[in-house]
């Protein structure tokens, strides 16, 4: 599979996630209506910056490397998001919630920076000459 189109995939899960768990938080109203209008922004980033990344597009693929080391940072030191990890296990939704939040913030994002990390070598090629099929 192409190394750009497998990062967007990546991207495009993270979102799924996030997805899911906002129109949960939005549906049984757990959290302010702006916490969801946030997650949507969000997904929209991402869903924006998913379609630039499976073209290959550097400065996408750069943002996105950001994103992916922020994503986990900011949600370890959110109170509410440390509060569902430990709450997983204990009940369906907020262990479904905590699964999703595993899953958007930890897991994808950090697949996707070991993967821009591994084949980081690949990605110069890339930008060096856009035309190049850049295989992984």
């Amino acid at each position: 599979m192409f190394l750009p189109k497998t990062l967007s995939a990546l991207l495009l899960a993270s979102a799924t996630s996030l997805t899911f768990g906002g129109i949960l938080l939005y549906i049984y109203a757990l959290v302010p209506l702006v916490l969801v209008e946030t997650t949507l922004a969000a997904v929209i980033v991402l869903f924006i910056l998913s379609y630039f990344v499976s073209k290959g597009n550097i400065v996408s693929i750069n943002i996105a490397t950001i994103l992916g080391v922020v994503a986990p940072i900011l949600s370890y030191f959110t109170p509410a998001h440390v509060g569902v990890l430990e709450q997983i296990g204990t009940g369906g939704l907020i262990s479904l919630l905590g699964v999703l939040q595993i899953l958007g913030f930890y897991l994808f994002p950090i697949l996707y920076l070991i993967l821009r990390i591994v084949f980081n070598g690949k990605l110069k090629q890339l930008a060096k000459s856009p035309q190049a099929v850049v295989k992984s």
